[in-house]
């Protein structure tokens, strides 16, 4: 096999014998489809959801996803900044948003639908809980790591404090926040189901609901398995545009 095209058969080629041994398994032992529904199944449910309605909850989840994840980011990153930068302000705030972190989201979730409603607030509120704090810790741990040496080149020429962290330290730690932000856009992905899971009319969570309800599983199939390609494409786009704003700094291979 060539190798330039052997990044792109191998794992072609190895989910094609993923499914078809998931097709054979699921018809030779006859297993029932609301266990494990046959690939072929899955795409006849989709054939029968039809791309319009796949494409109106597919958007819904999307616009929640995407709005969660800004509002995290400029939560996350000015907040990693300062505890990074103020001593006083890591060791007074730091316990507590561990202490949030370490709250299940999906517990608080019916909380904070009966505090704020049922509407888009609500799941944009899960959204954040989830990806703010990845994304925090490691803007944090970038501007920590900023080299020494440069640090100290920067007081010897009578740069300030924040000077040194916006020339300096910021620039080192954006490969840092963009490993933030891949933790943070799957986080993302996770929050908007968990909200659509407890308060929404629209989405491919509440569509999951909905199918599961009926016992449709090879619907809700459908509707993760395109939640599984937003997650996979966001991803990769992360990484695209780190590339693009960061072409200095090492991506490692995604």
């Amino acid at each position: 096999m060539n190798s330039s095209l052997r990044p792109v058969l191998l794992p072609i080629l190895t989910f094609v014998f993923l499914i078809l041994a998931w097709q054979m398994i699921t018809v030779g032992f006859q297993v029932p489809e609301f266990l494990l529904p046959r690939p072929t199944s899955i795409i006849a449910a989709a054939l029968r959801l039809g791309w319009p309605l796949l494409t109106v909850h597919a958007a819904a989840t999307l616009e929640t996803i995407l709005l969660g994840f800004i509002i995290s980011a400029l939560v996350a990153v000015p907040l990693g900044v300062m505890l990074a930068a103020n001593k006083l302000a890591s060791e007074a705030l730091y316990p507590l948003l561990i202490f949030t972190h370490a709250i299940p989201v999906i517990a608080i979730a019916p909380i904070v639908v009966v505090s704020v409603g049922t509407g888009l607030n609500a799941r944009l509120i899960v959204v954040t809980l989830i990806s703010f704090f990845p994304i925090m810790v490691s803007t944090a741990t970038g501007i920590l790591n900023a080299p020494g040496d440069m640090l100290d080149l920067g007081r010897t020429v009578g740069a300030s404090k924040w000077q040194r962290i916006a020339t300096i330290a910021f620039p080192h730690a954006i490969p840092f926040i963009f490993n933030g932000f891949r933790i943070g856009i799957v986080g993302s992905v996770i929050g908007a189901v968990v909200g659509e899971f407890v308060s929404a009319n629209s989405g491919l969570g509440y569509l999951v609901v909905r199918s599961t309800s009926d016992f449709d599983v090879p619907a809700a199939m459908v509707c993760v398995i395109i939640l599984a390609i937003i997650s996979v494409t966001l991803y990769q786009l992360t990484t695209i545009v780190q590339a693009l704003i960061s072409p200095w700094a090492p991506h490692g291979r995604e």
